[in-house]
């Protein structure tokens, strides 16, 4: 039920949006926010099956590989 709950929440706030960005042709934006999106929906369905990430210390490692002066 947790899963069915999650796909039936998150797919409409994920793909209304992006259809949109898409349907007024800013491909850039749409693919900024699908990549954001993805993320945090892979975020959310490790915890809805009960294996969380602990967040703090993937987003630091994410952050460290992306800023040059680290």
């Amino acid at each position: 039920m947790n899963m069915l709950a999650l796909h039936i929440l998150l797919v409409p706030l994920i793909g209304i949006p992006l259809l949109g960005l898409l349907r007024r042709k800013l491909y850039r934006d749409a693919a900024v926010f699908g990549a954001v999106s993805m993320f945090g929906y892979v975020l959310w369905f490790f915890i809805v099956n009960h294996r969380p990430f602990i967040i703090t210390i993937f987003l630091e490692r994410v952050i460290g590989m992306i800023n040059p002066f680290h």
